[in-house]
């Protein structure tokens, strides 16, 4: 296999999966970009697919792989990165129109639902929101979504009473808009199903409404809303709001109509201007003397016509103008039938003094006279109309409105004196009817009394709570209460009805009179333990450096110690309250304060780990990623939404670093493994070469080698490997040598054993052929070997070897085969080598191991053929020739 071949193939066409896996999710070439949507539907690797799908990050990918993929795991994923995409949480995400678009394909509820919970952008929650059906959820997001306008369309789809008194309680503190507009939308409902006392609230506040806007002299279109307002509340409300309603409504439009403002404020001028001249005419006819009366008489003549536009009033301003301007022209038409005398008379001036006095006296007397008829006949008429009243109340057994009319009845009665005889019958008919009418309430108000005494006897051993049992005797005491105002009279404390409902009252109470004790005491307790809590946070909030998560506990105490105030005398709970706020309010300036430096040392930490991206080396990069994120884990905890964006921004840019050190790392990985799977594949050929049973091509074996030592591989059990190849190679290759070497030799002892087969008739003449043709070509003594064939063949004798020629010849092989002789021939071998010595001292070069073990094998056939009783010596020769040829190598 080519190394060059090996090395230019692209990991993301690599046979191993993890290989081809990281090249999938990190390598840049286009090609691979190109055929990365085949990568995430085709690959068998359910990571390679993973990865591709992940790294496309395309929302009709991913919503395909979510249903179609084989792999549990990768549809799970592609579940959730198509949530992300669709939600906008992904880097990835489309454009906000295109999910919207995306949205209203969607079925699966759970999606929506996160979708609706989880995407940055209002819009996006909003059209989610729309098609969620779990009321749950709804109701959550009422109160948790971080838009107005998500938590009011939320809210419009809220019908239950329950929820919305649920949600306007909840947002009373942190929401007051969906707070208010909840608890409309609950009186809305509470009204349409016509609930009393919501109507009779609504109309009391519609009422304050309108008469507040009359006081600020603005507000038309909050009017047209208060009667739009008031026209929902029906039939249902009170009588009495109606007729303030109406009164301010009457005002109020009054207060709209400018020309009818003019007309009554020309109509106050002109009433004050006509009293302001009579006033000052008749203090000019006061004066004694008569000179100005003919001025007197034009200024009363020029408010004639004044006077007859408002002497109709049916009013007390009315009636006093006519008869003042009545007195007054009477005056002026006296002093102008008298003659007017010099103004030296002094008796004419006396005598018009006393006549002016005694003509205003009876003017006055008149006029007093007039009023007081005028206003017991006023009298008369409202009494008319009372007696009328209770006897319509009485006829139509409106005993509390009978009550109201006969107090009015007397209070008229008190007024006038004496009663006028045209009504005297009928008041004595009323009277009398209202007697009867008491008489038979207080009978029966007297029977609920009874009632209410035996109720109260039982009370106590009705099993209530405390606070129900109280509830229940204030109820009672209430209802008490009103049948004494009904009676219209004062409440008949000295009776013995009263005093034992009073005996009875104070028995009902008696046995919770130890749980309020026990509550008094405890909310006692809980007063000195919130004192002591805000003590304890004055002190914690006065620490120059405080501990910031103790600060944190104590703000945590202090906002549940204000939850918690009704545990608290009611009568020191406005004050702990405001005393709580307020230390609350130093803690989160300080706590304010200290995220602000908490964010700006993060933001420092940020901008250091973004300007990691720049550092050449990874290595350092990774040491100061390391440190970075030790200073800001002491940076310390700041507030906790912005601390999370802070964290994600500086996780990406650490990210970013450790990303590119495991980027390298991989590729490392992969040359790596490439590398070994080069040194395997070198071991392999090595290994192959070792094993063929012919010679190694040297220049395979060096290409081999060469290839082995370029690479340099840092595996100790591939380098054992090869070396295992290259030793059994050169082992093999020392085989080959060795037998080329001794192959001759080996031939001679294949072909001498032949012969002595021959020799000894073990075959014959035409096997001796045939095997001879079979074996190697002889060599050594050739010629005396095809001497003895040929002998043989032709039936010569052959003369047999001398015992004492093939001693010496076994002797010699034996001596250079370093094997020991047997005993008798010790002696002989001893001398043999005596002489060998004697020829080297002489100058004799010892032959050659192989040269000897050649010339003693041609002297061993030339010898002859050995006697019957060198049988042992002719073995002996042979295991000789086979140790020498060993030591040949």
């Amino acid at each position: 296999m080519s190394l060059a071949r090996f090395f230019s193939k692209p990991r993301w066409q690599s046979k191993d999966a993890a290989t081809r896996r990281h090249a999938v999710a990190t390598e840049q070439a286009s090609e691979l970009v190109a055929q990365l949507a085949r990568f995430a539907r085709e690959d068998a690797d359910a990571g390679v697919r993973l990865a591709a799908m992940k790294r496309l990050a395309d929302p009709g990918l991913a919503q395909a792989m979510a249903q179609d993929d084989g792999d549990e795991g990768v549809r799970n994923a592609a579940r959730n990165l198509f949530a992300e995409l669709l939600t906008g949480t992904h880097a990835a995400a489309p454009p906000l129109a295109d999910r919207i678009r995306l949205l209203r394909a969607q079925d699966d509820a759970r999606l929506i639902e996160q979708i609706a919970t989880q995407a940055p952008e209002a819009a996006l929650r909003l059209a989610a929101l729309a098609r969620v059906e779990r009321p749950a959820l709804i109701l959550e997001r009422v109160t948790a979504d971080a838009d107005a306008a998500v938590r009011l369309a939320a809210l419009e789809r809220i019908d239950d009473e329950s929820q919305l008194a649920r949600i306007s309680e909840r947002a009373r503190k942190g929401d007051k808009v969906i707070s208010r507009l909840a608890g409309e939308r609950l009186a809305a409902l509470r009204i349409g199903r016509g609930d009393v006392a919501e109507i009779t609230v609504q109309a009391r506040s519609l009422c304050e409404q309108l008469e507040r806007l009359l006081r600020e002299g603005e507000g038309d279109e909050q009017a047209a809303t208060i009667a739009a307002a008031w026209q929902a509340l029906g039939k249902n409300v009170p009588p009495a709001l109606l007729a303030r309603y109406q009164s301010a409504r009457e005002l109020f439009e009054l207060s709209r109509d400018p020309e009818r403002i003019a007309l009554m404020c020309q109509r106050s001028e002109d009433r004050l201007r006509l009293g302001n001249e009579l006033r000052a005419i008749e203090a000019g006819l006061r004066e004694p003397a008569n000179a100005a009366r003919e001025d007197l008489q034009q200024r009363f003549n020029a408010l004639a016509e004044l006077h007859a536009r408002y002497a109709n009033d049916e009013d007390e301003f009315g009636a006093d103008v006519s008869v003042r301007f009545t007195r007054v022209g009477a005056q002026l038409a006296t002093l102008a039938a008298v003659p007017v005398a010099a103004p030296a008379a002094a008796q004419a001036e006396t005598d018009n003094r006393h006549e002016q006095a005694a003509a205003e006296r009876a003017a006055r007397s008149a006029a007093a006279r007039a009023e007081r008829e005028q206003k017991e006949k006023e009298l008369a008429r409202q009494m008319q109309e009372a007696i009328s009243a209770t006897a319509t109340a009485m006829a139509a057994g409106k005993t509390a409105e009978a009550h109201v009319q006969h107090e009015q009845l007397a209070k008229l009665r008190r007024q006038l004196g004496q009663v006028p005889a045209a009504l005297r019958e009928a008041l004595a008919d009323v009277e009398s009817n209202y007697i009867r009418l008491a008489d038979a309430q207080r009978w029966s108000d007297d029977k609920r009394r009874q009632q209410l005494c035996e109720e109260l006897e039982v009370l106590p051993e009705a099993g209530l709570h405390p606070d129900a049992l109280a509830t229940r005797v204030r109820e009672i005491q209430a209802e008490w209460t009103t049948l004494d105002r009904l009676e219209a009279h004062a409440a008949r404390r000295n009776d013995g009805l009263a005093r034992r409902f009073r005996a009875l009252c104070q028995k009902a109470i008696a046995p919770a009179k130890p749980y309020f004790e026990k509550r008094d005491e405890l909310r006692k307790q809980g007063s000195e333990e919130t004192s002591q809590l805000i003590a304890e946070a004055r002190e914690a909030v006065a620490v120059e450096d405080p501990d910031w998560r103790a600060l944190a506990a104590m703000r945590k105490r202090s906002v549940e110690g204000l939850r918690t105030l009704d545990r608290v005398n009611p009568r020191e709970r406005k004050n702990l309250a405001a005393e709580l706020k307020q230390v609350l309010g130093i803690i989160d300036e300080r706590i304010k304060t200290q995220h602000a430096q908490i964010e700006s040392a993060k933001a420092a930490l940020i901008a250091r780990a973004a300007a990691l991206a720049e550092q050449a080396d990874t290595r350092t990069a990774m040491n100061q990623a390391r440190d970075l994120q030790k200073l800001w884990q002491a940076a310390g905890n700041g507030k906790r939404a912005r601390d999370q964006a802070q964290w994600v921004v500086f996780r990406a840019a650490i990210d970013a670093v450790f990303a590119r050190a495991d980027s390298e790392r991989a590729e490392r990985t992969a040359q790596d493994r490439q590398a070994v799977e080069a040194a395997e594949s070198l071991c392999a050929e090595l290994e192959a070469v070792a094993s063929a049973n012919g010679a190694a091509e040297r220049s395979e074996v060096q290409r081999i080698e060469s290839a082995w030592r370029a690479l340099a591989p840092g595996d100790a059990a591939l380098r054992q490997r090869f070396q295992r190849a290259r030793d059994a190679l050169e082992a093999f290759q020392a085989k080959l040598d060795k037998d080329k070497r001794r192959a001759h030799f080996d031939a001679w002892i294949a072909h001498y054993d032949l012969l002595r087969q021959f020799e000894t008739r073990q075959i014959d003449g035409e096997a001796l052929t045939a095997a001879r043709a079979r074996l190697a070509p002889l060599v050594i003594g050739a010629d005396a070997f095809q001497t003895r064939i040929e002998a043989l063949a032709d039936g010569s004798a052959i003369a047999t070897a001398d015992a004492d020629d093939l001693r010496d010849c076994v002797l010699e092989a034996e001596q250079l085969a370093g094997l020991e002789s047997v005993g008798e021939d010790r002696q002989r071998r001893m001398d043999l080598q005596v002489e060998k010595l004697a020829a080297r001292m002489r100058g004799v070069q010892a032959p050659a191991a192989s040269a000897a073990l050649e010339e003693l094998m041609n002297r061993w056939i030339e010898l002859g053929l050995p006697g019957d009783g060198d049988g042992e010596r002719e073995a002996r020769f042979k295991r000789a020739a086979a140790a020498i040829l060993d030591t040949l190598g």
